[in-house]
């Protein structure tokens, strides 16, 4: 059986709102522009380059746009759709390319002792192995926390609209830019590490949005509002969000399915109810007294 491999191709689109008219009017109230199909004009042996000797790609009812084309399609896959993204720094544009030779299956592996692990999330520690390794949280944006609010002080005391609160603004995005960066390259090495030596990984399976969800309000007799401890769960979420429990579970799931390995999620609801060594099920009471 044949199917579809979707993968991302990144390249930058220098200069794009002087060069697009159309993505210049939207620039202020676009983000995303999805287009179904996108036709490289590299792919091309004639028409490789434009006048001006760049590359260049074709957007439908948009014309050629040049970018700087640094990663080529692999031989065999076909562009299906195109993705242009606007971040910080920048212009970018996703293609989804499309290899039918690919089967749909592959031989799942199976769990032994031998090839798998299983790993614990927390803000203690960010991962805890069965084998016995703790991984330190980096905190990526607690470090950048400080800068972040002075920037934003600055921002505030700025007239909206203004030149100096676009380049406030600016500076602002770029920041919050660089701590997702530097949290995605730092989960994607951490992954890499953790299939090192096991083809199997267990991992539980959160649920992000109940972790942070707010506290639930609580109403006196007269109407008034009584503490809830919402002020103290607002560092927690902060952190629970810096940690991005969530986006590390996908890339888990990617590198197992790039490296060939398998990731498993295991549902959460009892498993501190098992004893470690033995594995067996033990009540509360017997936790509680063990415990005390």
């Amino acid at each position: 059986m044949l199917s579809s491999v979707y993968k991302p191709l990144w390249i930058t689109l220098p200069n794009l709102i002087k060069t697009v008219k159309p993505l210049a009017d939207l620039n202020s109230r676009v983000n995303i522009i999805i287009i179904p199909l996108a036709i490289l004009s590299c792919q091309m042996p004639t028409h490789t380059k434009n006048a001006n000797g760049r590359y260049c790609i074709n957007l439908p009812k948009i014309g050629l746009v040049p970018l700087v084309y640094n990663r080529p399609i692999p031989v065999g896959f076909k562009v299906k759709a195109s993705t242009v993204i606007r971040e910080a720094d920048g212009w970018y544009i996703s293609l989804t390319i499309e290899d039918k030779s690919v089967p749909v299956e592959v031989g799942e592996i199976q769990p032994t002792w031998e090839n798998s692990k299983g790993i614990d999330l927390g803000l203690l520690h960010y991962a805890v192995t069965s084998d016995g390794e703790f991984v330190e949280v980096p905190k990526f944006f607690r470090f950048s926390e400080h800068c972040l609010s002075k920037l934003q002080e600055r921002l505030a005391k700025k007239p909206k609209h203004s030149k100096g609160w676009k380049i406030l603004k600016c500076k602002i995005a770029k920041l919050h830019q660089l701590i997702a960066r530097q949290r995605l390259d730092w989960q994607l090495k951490l992954a890499y590490h953790l299939f090192s030596d096991v083809s199997v990984i267990f991992v539980e399976e959160l649920k992000i949005a109940n972790l942070v969800r707010r506290c639930k309000a609580k109403l006196g007799d007269n109407g008034q509002f009584l503490p809830n401890g919402q002020s103290a769960k607002s560092g927690l979420n902060k952190s629970l969000q810096d940690a991005a429990f969530g986006q590390f579970v996908q890339i888990l799931e990617y590198v197992a399915w790039k490296l060939g390995k398998r990731m498993i999620k295991v549902d959460p609801k009892g498993t501190s109810q098992h004893c470690w060594e033995c594995l067996n099920r033990v009540s509360y009471w017997y936790e509680s007294v063990q415990g005390g």
